[in-house]
């Protein structure tokens, strides 16, 4: 920033004037001159010239936070959102914890989506809390959503429990900035009371973000020509959601692919797969995007192998042909390793999409 008059008292135009005559044109050249030489060489009041290095280091430098005042800020303003699941809420230590950015990934079809909208269904109807969903791949479809909508009892409360889901559709980067800007205002507004002459009309804070999928949207981007402009898109999209889970003091969930690792490849004919493996495969986007979450999910269908056929586990203990998530096996992935703790996480057939 260049010294201009007026940023304090004693910056008169005529120090200014001085100033730029020993070549000190901007703050930062201010504090890195020797503030006894610089004043003799100036001709300027030696006091004057530390008062002014004071008032600029005021109010262009960042003061150091103590760890034990970050401590008693993450006490005071950490809230722990419960997922409906005993079992996941006893792997994630109690729930989603706001602050964090957590990720969901597991291939396509294992219940990633299905995941997201048990969370959101759950946060809105049980906490009472707002949920902003960003859709980027049309998932939301009125197939998905019948089936849970038409479980659940039709009363006043169910009616305002779904306006606190707002649904955001982001089919491109610069559409989901956009839409990362609606947490950070103060309120958004929720229905209550229904649709009749009684409804009103109150505020609410969202307190979860769901993003559906990153993947989709930043494909494009890395992939081809363009690909250092993407991956700068990419960290500019993680600093993004580290900082709105931090400073608006909620949790967000963004939903992420995996590839195939080298030399992986699973044999459904042969083997029996009961469990969560991070040897046979790696979340998409690259190494710059593993260390972006927090607290990485990784999720599939619990599958039992019957000669050539792949057979999903009922919750009753049947053995039917893959329909709905009805069962996952999760377990926490952080890195490039997979914590010993799993669990299988098992949602009612009303409250998952089909």
């Amino acid at each position: 920033m260049r010294l201009s008059v007026g940023m304090c008292p004693s910056l008169t135009a005529e120090v200014v004037e001085k100033l730029r005559a020993q070549g000190v044109k901007s703050v930062r050249e201010l504090l890195l001159r020797d503030c006894e030489e610089l004043a003799r060489k100036a001709s300027v009041s030696y006091r004057e010239l530390r008062s002014i290095r004071r008032v600029a280091i005021a109010h262009h430098s960042v003061f150091p936070v103590s760890g034990q005042d970050l401590l008693s800020e993450a006490i005071h303003t950490t809230q722990v959102l419960s997922t409906g699941s005993k079992e996941l809420d006893k792997l994630l230590g109690g729930g989603l914890a706001t602050g964090d950015v957590v990720e969901v990934c597991g291939q396509a079809g294992e219940g990633k989506t299905s995941l997201c909208l048990r969370l959101a269904l759950h946060t809105a109807q049980e906490l009472g809390i707002c949920v902003l969903y960003v859709d980027s791949m049309g998932g939301l479809s009125p197939l998905r959503i019948n089936p849970i909508v038409e479980a659940l009892p039709q009363d006043p409360k169910t009616e305002e429990a779904l306006s606190r889901i707002k649904v955001v559709g982001a089919y491109d980067v610069w559409e989901l900035f956009d839409a990362l800007t609606i947490p950070t205002q103060p309120f958004v507004p929720v229905r209550q009371g229904g649709a009749g002459a009684g409804a009103g009309v109150t505020l609410s804070k969202i307190k979860l973000v769901v993003v559906d999928s990153v993947a989709t949207i930043l494909f494009p981007h890395i992939c081809g020509q363009q690909s250092k402009q993407g991956l700068a898109m990419m960290n500019q999209l993680a600093v993004r959601l580290k900082t709105l889970a931090r400073e608006q003091h909620l949790a967000v969930v963004v939903v992420n692919d995996v590839v195939q690792a080298r030399g992986a490849d699973e044999d459904y004919t042969t083997n029996t797969t009961t469990s969560v493996s991070n040897s046979q495969f790696n979340p998409a986007l690259g190494r710059l995007w593993r260390s972006v979450p927090h607290i990485r999910l990784y999720i599939k269908r619990t599958r039992q192998c019957i000669g050539k056929r792949v057979l999903v586990k009922d919750s009753e203990g049947d053995y039917l042909a893959p329909r709905s998530p009805l069962e996952l096996m999760v377990a926490v992935w952080k890195g490039t390793r997979v914590k010993e703790r799993r669990a299988v996480v098992k949602f009612p057939e009303k409250s998952v999409a089909h």
